[in-house]
Parts: C-alpha cells; structure tokens; sequence
C-alpha cells in the first residue's frame, strides 16, 4: 500500500482535487493520500519545487508524487515519472524536476505513454498521473507505461553569488509563504561557506537592514522584523507572529517580492 501525494496549483474551491483522490480510490481503494499543498500559485514551479523538495524527503521511500503543475503535454514538455531518492514523481517535464533535484541524479527517468481515453478537456492529473500511480502502486515495472529517457529538462535557477572580494554575498527571494515571511535562495551552508567576518549587515529593498541572525522567532518581540535560517535551512526575513492575510506579514509591511534581492555584506 503506497502513499500518493498531491502537489497543485488548482485551489480548494473547484471539484479538481475531488476528481483526483476520487479516481485514486477507485483504482486503489487501500491507497493512502496526502496533499502536500493546492495553493501553488498558477503555473509557478518555481514556488512549487521550493515546497515539494522540503516536502518529500519526510515521507518514506517508495511515496509516489503527482505533480499538477503545467501538467499539460506538448511536443516539447512530456508527462514522466522520476524517480528520485527512492521516491516518484510524476508530472509534465517543465523543468521543475532539476528545479528539485540540482544535485541529486535520477535513478530512472520514465516518459509515459499513457493517453486519455476521449477527446474531452485535458486533465491529466486525472487522467494520465492516476493511472501511473496506481500502476507503481500494483507493484507494476514502469518500462509498460514508458520508455527510459536519459535527460531532463534543464532549467537554472538563480543561485547565491559570492563577489570576487569575499564581501558580499548576493540572493533573491524565492518564496513567501502564509504568514509573508520572505524566503531567500541563500541556504545556511551557502552563508557558512562564505563566512568572511563575524559582523554581517542583511541588505533588503527599500534600505532595510538587519545585522543579527536569530535562532527563533520568538527572540524578538511581537511584530518586530527578524531574520533566522528556517526549517528548510533558508534565510527568511520575518515578522515575529506577522499575518500576510492581514498585511503585516515582512513581504507586506517591507513591500518585498518574489525575485528582489537580498545580500549580506561581510564587514
């Protein structure tokens, strides 16, 4: 008996996700079904590997993971399975998968051949990752829903530049999650790496800085700004007990997107 997870960018609202774990159970009645998040934004992959890569590794080996992001195929985007850490995942070949896994080399990589069964709207989550799931789920070899392939779509992320002097270190934010902490892509080992001084000033938009690194958010008071590596190992900059839904959220109060930059002068 497996356990299928669910990544999407459909929302709770719809009858999409319903649809999902309906046609799981129908194949695998014993299947266990875990939604790891449907509030990806729209066809955002960026966002959705930062949470499926700190996600997946908390489950055992042999979870199967669909992935209903920019699932549709084209002639340049195949559905696939990957599997990956003894895990596998099955979605649209977007990128995201080396996205995921930069370090990490794929044990299998498996283009489906699985159709839809009629000529209605695409969905393949429902259509296509079902069947394939279930399929693993059976114990089946993936070779009869595919054929083996040998690459990925490539795509680079931005990642954490340490200038020529050793002074200053460069990121952007990659995520902001639900209280509208700012995510960063620079990871505690990366910062430790270029350790160069034991005093440090975090440059963000708009002329905030900060110069300490706190363990906890509870370090400083209530609605005061932060910054602290989080459980995933990322700086985040933070509003001890912020709430972006009622804009006092870091992202919100210190007007911080998605892709602004975040650097650490070494001084």
């Amino acid at each position: 008996m497996a356990i299928i997870t669910l990544t999407s960018d459909y929302g709770t609202k719809d009858y999409f996700t319903a649809a999902i774990k309906g046609a799981i159970l129908s194949e695998a009645p014993e299947a266990q079904i875990v939604d790891i998040s449907h509030k990806i934004a729209p066809f955002n992959i960026e966002e959705a590997a930062y949470i499926l890569k700190n996600a997946y590794h908390h489950f055992p080996q042999g979870t199967i993971h669909m992935i209903g992001i920019d699932a549709e195929a084209t002639s340049s985007k195949a559905h696939i399975i990957c599997k990956v850490d003894g895990h596998y995942f099955i979605g649209a070949d977007t990128g995201i998968f080396s996205l995921m896994f930069p370090l990490f080399k794929p044990e299998q990589i498996i283009a489906l051949n699985i159709a839809q069964e009629d000529d209605s709207i695409p969905f393949p989550m429902k259509d296509v990752f079902v069947k394939a799931a279930c399929h693993i789920n059976r114990g089946g070899t993936l070779q009869v829903i595919g054929r083996q392939i040998d690459k990925l779509k490539d795509l680079i992320d931005f990642q954490p530049v340490l200038s020529a002097d050793r002074k200053t270190l460069n990121g952007q934010v990659i995520y902001i999650d639900h209280y509208g902490n700012v995510i960063s892509n620079i990871t505690h080992k990366v910062f430790k790496e270029s350790f160069a001084s034991s005093e440090f000033e975090i440059k963000l938009p708009r002329k905030y800085s900060i110069k300490t690194v706190h363990k906890s958010y509870s370090q400083v008071t209530e609605g005061e700004m932060l910054a602290l590596f989080n459980s995933a190992g990322h700086l985040e900059i933070a509003i001890n007990k912020g709430d972006s839904n009622a804009a006092n959220g870091a992202s919100g109060l210190l007007g911080i997107k998605i892709k602004d930059r975040i650097s650490i002068e070494f001084l």
